[in-house]
């Protein structure tokens, strides 16, 4: 499950054309409240998250608004959503 979540993540090339589309990134211009951070978070997940990691990822609002934004075809909102549902069943 989390192996299918870091390697969906790990195809990120880090371009930011989904930032602006995330009305959360946008409220707040952090990256880790933004898609570009939320799947770097779940990239380098090793098992143990930070308070402050935690709240950038549940923070999404699963729009999707983000998901046609990216070149690399990515689905961020799939990818989030279910790494969040991953930390709420084993944290």
């Amino acid at each position: 499950m989390i192996e299918s979540l870091v390697a969906e993540a790990s195809k990120c090339q880090f371009c930011g054309f989904c930032e602006f589309a995330c009305p959360t990134f946008r409220a707040v211009r952090m990256r880790h409240f933004g898609p570009r951070g939320r799947i770097n978070i779940i990239k380098n997940f090793n098992g143990k998250i930070s308070e402050e990691a935690y709240r950038g990822v549940m923070t999404c609002l699963a729009c999707g608004a983000c998901d046609p934004q990216c070149p690399a075809g990515i689905k961020i909102t799939e990818t989030i959503k279910a790494f969040k549902a991953y930390l709420i069943r084993t944290m």
